[in-house]
């Protein structure tokens, strides 16, 4: 038997081995808008896709970086290569958790530059956590200890078609690619040649354009924005 799986976009991955070029953003958003949240014990469809997203935009209400935000849509990552185990089995499962935590380092890495600190790490599982008081409650209903927490986005679970859940998915990884990478371009560009600027601004122009094909409402106006602050570098000036 192989020791890979086969992705949506054809990749062979080893979730045990993960190789950083193959993790693409188009599989994790097609898998996890697939994959049922609760292990499917819900009482309508709810996709692990569905709760990432809430997890970023409840992020962003909060006032979180770009790059904790882009974190919180990637946090069940995973689970697109790894699969879902329900918290009480996992908990007796100690290699699981530590193959699981290896790959998403990986994801961050990937994705973000870096693994996440544990300041990040604190942020993104209070999201989780008050965000799965309301999914127990609306998709099994089931009661939690103590007061529900305060939510500042408005929650949803209407059905929707896997494929409107991965668009979304990704409009935001696009968006929120382009912010985190433009923030980090800032901080480090007195002290980036010119060369490697360019090609920074490029990445990050052609996150937003994606994310304005894939029909983003913020995305043509960051595209402008962006073009505007680093007109100089565009130019070859």
């Amino acid at each position: 038997m192989s020791d890979y799986i086969t992705t949506y976009s054809g990749t062979h991955f080893d979730p045990t081995n993960p190789e950083p070029e193959k993790i693409q953003v188009t599989d994790i958003a097609h898998a996890l808008s697939l994959i049922c949240r609760g292990n499917g014990h819900v009482k309508t469809f709810f996709s692990v896709g569905q709760h990432c997203i809430n997890c970023a935009l409840e992020a962003e209400a909060r006032g979180y970086s770009n790059r904790l935000i882009l974190a919180s849509l990637l946090h069940d990552a995973s689970e697109c290569y790894m699969s879902d185990v329900p918290r009480p089995f996992k908990k007796t499962l100690p290699e699981y958790q530590k193959q699981e935590k290896h790959l998403l380092d990986v994801i961050y890495r990937w994705f973000l530059g870096s693994a996440l600190s544990d300041e990040e790490q604190t942020a993104l599982k209070q999201i989780d956590d008050d965000l799965l008081f309301y999914d127990l409650k609306e998709l099994l209903n089931e009661s939690s200890d103590g007061e529900a927490p305060e939510l500042h986005i408005p929650l949803s679970y209407e059905v929707q078609p896997f494929e409107a859940v991965e668009r979304k998915y990704l409009q935001l990884y696009y968006l929120y690619q382009g912010n985190t990478s433009c923030d980090l371009l800032l901080r480090k560009i007195k002290v980036t040649s010119n060369h490697a600027i360019r090609q920074q601004i490029q990445f990050i122009l052609n996150c937003y354009r994606k994310a304005a094909e894939l029909g983003h409402p913020d995305a043509v106006r960051c595209l402008n924005q962006l073009e505007v602050k680093f007109s100089r570098f565009l130019s070859g000036k």
